[in-house]
């Protein structure tokens, strides 16, 4: 990993930065996608239903962080389980979701990104989980270049027609 930041788990101090990536996720999304929810809350609800799902779902939020100590970036993931999905074996039902990563503008293109996702694919690993899943906007072009440049691979494809 780069020595010029670093990634550890994240600690209750870190709710305002969480918070703060939360939101510019959403507004990043908001720009791309015209369905996306305009927070008034600047992230609040949300990022408290994500410590949720972290917690009751042996979930763990991981942070990077600069040199100096600053908050550069985030990642969420917990286990997930599509239980009624009988078009997967029972076995393979159990995944790491990943639920968000973001990370500061200035800080995107120095892999970043890769770190956080290879920290949460090691929580995955620790709970014995065989696959990892994660959702992107199909515009969200950069977005994608960095999952398949961290393993991911296209599964399964969802299309959309407005009418």
């Amino acid at each position: 990993m780069p020595s010029d930041f670093r990634i550890r788990a994240y600690v209750p101090a870190d709710l305002p930065a969480f918070r703060r990536m939360a939101l510019g996720l959403q507004q990043a999304e908001c720009r791309m996608e015209s369905n996306r929810a305009v927070w008034t809350d600047d992230g609040g609800a949300y990022s408290d239903w994500v410590l949720d799902e972290v917690a009751m779902h042996s979930g763990a939020i991981f942070m990077a962080e600069s040199a100096d100590g600053s908050a550069i970036g985030m990642v969420s993931c917990w286990r997930a389980e599509d239980a009624t999905d009988i078009t997967v074996r029972p076995e393979d039902r159990a995944h790491l979701y990943v639920g968000d990563i973001f990370v500061v503008e200035s800080w995107r293109g120095r892999n970043v990104a890769g770190a956080l996702l290879a920290a949460a694919d090691a929580h995955g690993r620790s709970l014995g989980l065989a696959t990892v899943t994660i959702g992107l906007l199909a515009v969200n072009q950069a977005a994608w270049r960095a999952y398949e440049k961290s393993g991911f691979e296209g599964y399964e494809v969802y299309l959309r027609k407005r009418l």
